[in-house]
């Protein structure tokens, strides 16, 4: 009994180490320049799947904001940056996760994005692999330009799919509330 008891604190003492240890490999700059703007990281999080962290997302804007409903809202540049630190982020899982983020942040009503939906889901058609960064960077008038290691991979047009995209992060039922937090500069 005594042994079960102490593999079992051994367990958590591991995990808890293995949480809170800095990601290797997740160096999110403090800005990014694109098309001649700059935006400053406003927030950054680590998303965590069953104990394991899986991606650090970051979030990049014009000035520091800790609304999330206004930010989703807003029609001026910002970004998210996504940096794969596990390889059980794979392609499948990307399209799946976002897709199913999009479903959560529009309230189940992705008709009006559908075709912006394989739009990004055609992003990931290429292996992803540990150490990948994705950028998510809406320009108005633009649209979200998505770059893979810093190379574009696809423009998406349309403030609905912005709002709905910066809503799978920000939204009042957002992919994880820690990392909703972290991202607002929590």
């Amino acid at each position: 009994m005594n042994s079960i008891v102490t593999k079992i604190f051994t367990a958590f003492f591991i995990f808890g180490i293995f949480l809170s240890s800095p990601s290797i490999g997740a160096v999110a700059p403090d800005q990014i320049d694109y098309k001649g703007n700059t935006i400053t990281k406003n927030g950054q999080g680590t998303r965590i799947i069953f104990f394991m962290k899986v991606y650090e997302g970051s979030l990049y804007l014009e000035t520091k904001n800790s609304n999330a409903k206004e930010i989703i809202n807003m029609d001026a540049p910002m970004a998210i940056r996504i940096d794969v630190l596990s390889s059980i982020v794979t392609a499948d899982a990307m399209k799946r996760a976002l897709s199913e983020g999009l479903e959560k942040s529009t309230g189940n009503n992705t008709d009006p994005i559908r075709n912006e939906m394989e739009q990004l889901s055609s992003v990931f058609n290429t292996d992803v692999s540990t150490g990948d960064f994705y950028e998510f960077i809406y320009l108005p008038k633009t649209g979200i330009n998505v770059l893979k290691n810093s190379e574009l991979e696809e423009l998406i047009k349309g403030m609905d799919f912005k709002k709905a995209f910066f809503g799978i992060f920000l939204s009042d039922n957002p992919i994880q509330k820690n990392l909703k937090k972290a991202m607002l500069g929590g």
